[in-house]
């Protein structure tokens, strides 16, 4: 039997300095910080604390102010990293659509549904901390607040692309183009979740789903696709 050969100190602590993680930039530390912060924000709001976050995230207390001036800050991050659409996008692309565009509709407005709920939460919150007139520091809070408006704008967009995406694939048992049919399953989910937009008890996801696919007209022969 082979004896092995003994480790020399120096070269089992290059070995060691190999495999230990590279430090965080201060930038990927604000992201984690900010990603860790998100379901806390739909769970707590903006009352949520900075030893919560600060457990969330893996880090010590100190580290969140050596990340953040604030914690207002912190939760502007967070609310703006929330709208990121690349995880919708994602779930988006995975919903199985091999059974016909009926179920993936019904699909698709589950899955928005859902992630409107989370939204809901999460604004709830981003109202105080996006707030122009709240506080001090007007015009960092002004700038804040034009940032979530434009990355709210910016998700919706590429979600709306996901959509049309996934409907792409069934163009033939449509009749609007796959683009007007997206923007019609976003804006009818969203208006739906939105009480003082749909004027009543809000719509379950078959009802929605049922509406995406037959619209509200006995016989329909109109495009209105541009």
């Amino acid at each position: 039997m082979t004896t092995p050969l003994p480790v020399a100190p120096e070269a089992d602590a290059t070995s060691r300095e190999r495999t230990r993680a590279r430090p965080l930039s201060r930038t990927e530390r604000r992201d984690a910080i900010a990603a860790a912060t998100v379901p806390l924000l739909v769970e707590h709001g903006a009352a949520v604390t900075t030893r919560q976050i600060a457990d969330a995230a893996g880090v010590a207390e100190g580290t969140l102010f050596r990340a953040f001036a604030d914690k207002d800050e912190l939760l502007r991050a967070a609310v703006v990293r929330s709208l990121d659409p690349a995880p919708a996008v994602a779930a988006i692309a995975a919903l199985p659509d091999d059974d016909g565009l009926g179920p993936l509709v019904l699909r698709l407005v589950e899955h928005l549904l859902e992630a409107q709920r989370i939204g809901m939460r999460v604004f709830a919150a981003a109202h105080q901390v996006l707030d122009p007139h709240r506080g001090a520091r007007l015009d960092h809070r002004a700038d804040a607040h034009r940032l979530g408006v434009d990355a709210r704008e910016r998700s919706a967009r590429a979600i709306v692309g996901a959509i049309e995406d996934k409907l792409a694939a069934h163009r033939s048992a449509l009749r609007v183009d796959p683009e007007v049919a997206a923007r019609a399953v976003f804006a009818l989910v969203f208006g739906n979740a939105l009480p003082h937009v749909a004027g009543g008890d809000r719509l379950d996801a078959a009802q929605v789903a049922d509406l995406v696919l037959g619209g509200i007209g006995a016989d329909v022969a109109t495009d209105p696709s541009p």
